[in-house]
């Protein structure tokens, strides 16, 4: 089944007012004595039993517009040059994306969407030129693909190349990433193939990568662009359906190019949106380390990063909303630094709790899935510079897994860093509609809150304490939740690091979920252990200590 199906499900739709409206809470106060009466009463992790205490009291409301969580709204976004160097394999990848549960979206594409040479076709037996530095893609990558697919049930968006298909005076930088020439037909050639291959397992046909970035195309010249390339796969596929991602444009903090390129699309009569794009893309990293661009721990999880996300957000669903939620809404490459992440802080323990973070603000936001991009190669550090043959398919510091050494590599055993571990804490909350919880921006810098409400009523709330453990200064958070109804029992999972280091640790294997941990070979030590919640009818108080998520759940 088509996950699409599913993702406007969340109707009535709310509006962009709805969605971020601020939420104003007014009581902070030190509470030592509450934290020593939780200790007692068994709520405590014991690694912060001696710490102050700041006491926040949230208020959970049932609205019933708010965004839904559906079980595809993660996934990842990988180079195409993994995908032609033969790296999505089931051998390399399945256990990884088993663990993440049986739904999720594989993007292929990212820069090197222009540097591969696809093998079909005409051009199968057509060896690749010196500027295809990303590799070929052929017909047994597509088979290893389709192997991962059937044993994971995650599904796949391909990556097209834009650049030699398009007037050549409209590349920026034709000396750059010189492009091997790829024309449209050898482009449907491989779509052909992909789709004979894979089926209703490839949901669509990204459109380029960052046009705005590497072409001088204007949103409008764009939109017709998308235009030719649906008119090509549609006339070498007429049943199968299949439409294009796009405008996929640059990280800015504002969405002109996304505005300028739906514009353009409701201006033209002679068709509907709809009817062209099975997404609308769009790209966000909150943070760059492009040129001389740093970016620190304390700024990555700091409440500039998170309004930052939310007002880009925020802007991506009101263009979402001129189209009348008719096409899926999706940040389909996304990670803490562009540019490969930051060393020492995309690498970093914080990246476990920022992304389990930004995942639930974005799904609360009503984005439709989102897209962390990740190599699926490389020994752990062992990166390459911008200039280097090898940099398509090289580490990236923002990785979701790297291995520990060539050997390990060689065994395709490759060990979860801080990002895997958040996106498996997110994938602990279930599927249901989201529940309004009133967290202020003045507590932002101490407090990140979540909650849904699932199957049977069961309240899910996910308390994420940002501040770093390693600081003297650091206070846990002792959270009274009011609840929207009376319930029974209460269950705690805990995201933790037991490295001294705080948020600054390197060291993944000190991370644990619910005292479970991920081996190199994908699979993990087992189902994360909950621990009792005392609750109280509608009441209940959770303490986090800081540094540490609590993804607590509520039954009847």
């Amino acid at each position: 089944m088509n996950p699409h199906n599913n993702v406007k499900k969340r109707s009535p739709r709310a509006t962009t007012s709805d969605r971020v409206r601020p939420r104003f809470l007014c009581r902070s106060l030190l509470a030592g004595a509450l934290a020593t009466g939780l200790v007692a009463a068994g709520a405590l992790p014991a690694t912060a039993d001696t710490a102050a205490a700041t006491s926040l009291t949230l208020t959970a409301t049932v609205d019933g517009r708010n965004a839904v969580l559906s079980g595809e709204f993660q996934g990842f976004s990988v180079e195409s040059a993994d995908f032609a160097h033969g790296y999505l394999t089931r051998e390399r990848m399945a256990e990884r994306l088993r663990t993440l549960g049986p739904q999720g979206v594989i993007r292929l594409g990212g820069y090197s969407m222009d540097l591969v040479w696809p093998a079909f076709g005409e051009w199968t037996d057509i060896p690749a030129p010196p500027e295809a530095i990303g590799g070929t893609v052929d017909q047994s990558d597509l088979d290893h693909l389709k192997e991962l697919l059937d044993a994971t049930g995650w599904k796949v968006t391909l990556g097209a190349p834009l650049k030699t298909v398009i007037d050549p005076s409209k590349i920026k930088n034709p000396t750059r990433d010189p492009s091997p020439d790829v024309s449209l037909e050898q482009v449907v050639a491989e779509v052909k193939a992909a789709h004979e291959t894979l089926g209703d397992d490839l949901l669509g046909v990204e459109l380029g990568n960052e046009y705005d970035n590497v072409t001088t195309l204007t949103e409008a010249e764009l939109w017709e662009t998308a235009k030719q390339y649906r008119a090509a796969i549609d006339q070498a596929l007429p049943h199968a359906n299949l439409k294009v991602i796009g405008p996929s444009a640059n990280t800015a903090k504002t969405n002109s190019r996304l505005e300028g390129f739906v514009s353009a699309a409701l201006a033209d009569t002679s068709t509907e949106p709809k009817q062209v794009l099975a997404e609308l893309a769009s790209h966000w990293y909150p943070w760059s380390h492009c040129g001389s661009s740093r970016v620190t721990i304390e700024q990555l999880m700091s409440p500039l990063t998170y309004t930052n996300t939310r007002s880009k957000l925020a802007g991506i669903m009101a263009v979402d909303d001129q189209l009348g939620g008719t096409v899926p809404v999706t940040v389909n490459e996304s990670n803490s630094a562009s540019c490969s992440g930051m060393p020492e802080v995309s690498n970093s323990y914080a990246t476990a709790l920022w992304s389990l973070d930004y995942l639930l603000q974005a799904a609360q936001s009503g984005v439709d899935r989102l897209q962390f991009h990740t190599n699926t190669t490389g020994v752990c550090g062992d990166f390459k510079p911008r200039d280097s043959a090898d940099y398509p398919i090289s580490y990236r510091y923002y990785g979701a897994f790297c291995a520990a050494d060539q050997a390990a590599l060689d065994a395709d055993e490759l060990s979860a860093n801080p990002l895997y571990y958040g996106i498996w804490a997110f994938r602990q909350v279930p599927q249901g509609r989201f529940v309004d919880l009133d967290v202020a921006d003045e507590h932002l810098d101490k407090l990140r809150a979540y909650a849904v409400k699932g199957k049977g009523g069961a309240l899910t709330v996910v308390l994420i304490n940002v501040q770093d453990p390693a600081r003297a200064e650091s206070t846990q958070d002792a959270v009274t939740l009011n609840l929207p109804a009376a319930y029974r029992t209460g269950s705690q999972v805990t995201l933790r690091s037991a490295a001294p280091e705080g948020l600054a640790s390197l060291d993944a294997g000190r991370i644990s979920l619910g005292n479970q941990t991920v081996a190199p070979t994908g699979v993990a030590s087992g189902t994360p252990q909950a621990v009792a919640v005392p609750v109280d009818h509608r009441s209940a108080t959770v303490t986090v200590a800081p540094g540490t998520a609590q993804i607590v759940t509520f039954s009847h």
